[in-house]
């Protein structure tokens, strides 16, 4: 049977291995971590403020405008107005944006694809139900 400490162990493993294929294959398109993060938030929501979009990724205010001017200035993000506050601003995904959208969410499925191939239709099944189980119980 399995302890505790090497459930975790493999889990930390897993998800570093996971982690490392994704960077690289993001590397090779010029997409580092934080981009695709922000990126993909943008996606989820609508006219979301810089403030709280550093909230969400977990982050500085300093970090997400440096991230947000540089994909500003390739025309994938657009700031405007927030209409219930003047000093602030909304950003959101331009059409060049949701095109590079879609390009990362086609790089996920290929590095998940990758990741995954050595596993039967069976065992992505039963792990996937594992890994539910495993999220549901979690108490932090």
């Amino acid at each position: 049977m399995s302890s505790a400490t090497e459930l975790g162990e493999l889990l930390n493993a897993a998800a570093r291995a996971f982690s490392q294929q994704g960077r690289a294959r993001f590397g090779e398109h010029g997409l580092s971590p934080a981009r695709v993060r922000l990126l993909t938030t943008l996606g989820e929501r609508t006219d979301v403020r810089m403030r709280d979009l550093a909230d969400l990724l977990g982050v500085t205010g300093r970090a997400v405008t440096a991230t947000v001017d540089s994909l500003e200035s390739e025309g994938l993000v657009a700031r405007k107005p927030d209409p219930s506050d003047r000093r602030a601003f909304q950003l959101v995904l331009t059409k060049e944006g949701l095109a590079a959208l879609d390009r990362i969410k086609q790089l996920q499925q290929q590095v998940s694809e990758e990741i995954f191939r050595g596993l039967s239709a069976a065992e992505r099944d039963q792990l996937a139900a594992l890994l539910r189980t495993f999220l549901s119980g979690r108490t932090c």
